[in-house]
């Protein structure tokens, strides 16, 4: 388990746990409870991608947008969204509905709040990658930029408790199953963006879209109404709004 302290220990502990219930043999539960880490954490993230990222940082704000894009093309899911003026558009697109947020809670967030405090919008992070976690509060510290992030594995943890005016859940509900709904009623939060990829890591599309509409749209919570739906390169965006 020491090989995985760059991820979050409730969530390598859960890992380890849960492969051990399934699997009478210790290889065995090992093997599984490695991928399940990689397929939740570290696809999207490698140590090594972390190192690079952290020696960008001091590239901005003096290198720009150029060393924006470059710290945000180290994680897989930032990567998707770039370029930097695609970003942009989407948010703008994301904005025109829900207003410019005060505050932002970005679960599984990734390198995204490096983006989002770039761009003056102030927002706390919860992922289970610690790399991407300490990297979003170095930037913010060395920056004056009102960000932060924290470690958490998001299936067992406690949200924060304050109200933010829009959370982010990109693509972490097809991570999660079933748990994702339930995670979806314990935000606080005016609006919410949820997200589900329409290609694979690979760039296959295999029906994506469709499969993840239809299921969304009928498990999302009664508590939110679906205020808008639209699609965003390779990503399907819902916006709901508290009834």
């Amino acid at each position: 388990m020491e090989k995985h302290n760059y991820l979050c220990g409730a969530l390598v502990e859960r890992a380890y746990a849960e492969a051990g219930a399934r699997h009478a043999k210790a290889k065995e539960a090992d093997r599984a409870a490695r991928r399940e880490l990689h397929r939740v954490a570290g696809a999207f993230f490698s140590r090594e991608e972390a190192k690079r990222a952290e020696k960008l940082l001091a590239a901005w704000p003096e290198g720009g947008d150029e060393a924006l894009s470059r710290i945000l093309s180290l994680h897989a899911s930032t990567r998707e969204r770039l370029p930097l003026a695609a970003m942009d558009a989407l948010y703008a697109q994301l904005f025109e509905m829900t207003g410019k947020p005060r505050r932002v809670l970005d679960l599984a967030c990734g390198l995204n709040p490096v983006y989002l405090a770039a761009r003056g919008v102030s927002v706390l992070g919860l992922d289970a990658h610690l790399g991407a976690v300490a990297l979003v509060n170095r930037f913010a510290e060395e920056n004056g930029l009102d960000a932060r992030a924290e470690g958490a594995d998001l299936r067992t943890a406690a949200l924060p408790n304050e109200r933010f005016d829009l959370a982010l859940v990109f693509k972490l509900l097809p991570l999660l199953g079933a748990e994702g709904y339930a995670l979806l009623k314990r935000i606080c939060a005016e609006y919410v963006a949820v997200s589900f990829p329409t290609r694979t890591l690979s760039g296959r599309s295999v029906g994506m879209e469709r499969n993840y509409s239809s299921a969304f749209e009928e498990h999302c919570p009664q508590r939110f109404a679906i205020a808008d739906r639209f699609v965003a390169g390779n990503e399907l965006i819902y916006i709901l709004k508290e009834r």
